[in-house]
């Protein structure tokens, strides 16, 4: 049975599944990179994302990665992703959400698979979905959930990019006055906050030799 990758390099501040999704296409030292390139990739995604747990990604890679449909399956995970690219770019924007999107973002929970069940817990009784992901892109579904309800719900004003020239990450900001410019404050706010303080410096540094 193949091993799931263990890495850190999966971004999970977007706070939004579909937003988390769209950025596992980054900027390594301002150069494009694409953190799936292969159907292994996205079941580690989606364990990182607690989509799945780690040994049920093991299994479904393990159970599809020699189907002949598989390198079909995983390129239609890479169009809905570049579909809902396209969306989040277009609010950012200001642009009308393309009926191409909503198709999509339908066509996905229109093929959702599962069943509710009830489940009792210390506070009573929980009524639950449990989806089915037998299949890979039964996988989508809850990507097309967050994406619903990025539009129905959300503000597009809090859907922003990070403000760093070098970062392609977007972000839903929730923060209480909405002021959050950078994908983290660890990466490109500290970068961005060191810039500032060497320019800064640099300019001192003239002025005191002008005097």
């Amino acid at each position: 049975m193949p091993e799931i990758i263990e890495t850190p390099i999966f971004y999970r501040i977007g706070n939004n599944l579909s937003v988390d999704f769209v950025n596992t296409r980054i900027a390594d030292n301002g150069k494009p990179k694409d953190l799936l390139t292969k159907f292994a990739d996205f079941t580690a995604w989606a364990a990182a994302m607690d989509l799945l747990e780690k040994e049920a990604a093991k299994q479904l890679q393990a159970d599809w990665q020699e189907s002949r449909e598989i390198e079909q399956i995983f390129a239609q995970i890479l169009e809905f992703r570049e579909t809902l690219y396209l969306m989040i770019e277009g609010v950012l924007k200001g642009q009308t959400v393309k009926p191409t999107a909503i198709t999509a973002i339908n066509g996905v929970l229109q093929n959702k698979i599962g069943f509710v069940e009830v489940t009792s817990s210390e506070a009573g009784f929980v009524k639950r979905f449990r989806a089915d992901f037998s299949e890979p892109r039964q996988l989508l579904a809850p990507i097309a959930e967050s994406a619903a309800d990025l539009l129905c719900y959300g503000n597009p004003a809090y859907l922003k990019k990070c403000e760093s020239d070098l970062c392609v990450l977007h972000f839903y900001d929730t923060t209480k006055n909405h002021s959050r410019r950078w994908c983290s404050m660890a990466g490109c706010g500290n970068r961005a906050k060191a810039a500032a303080f060497y320019r800064r410096q640099q300019k001192n540094l003239k002025n005191k030799d002008s005097d």
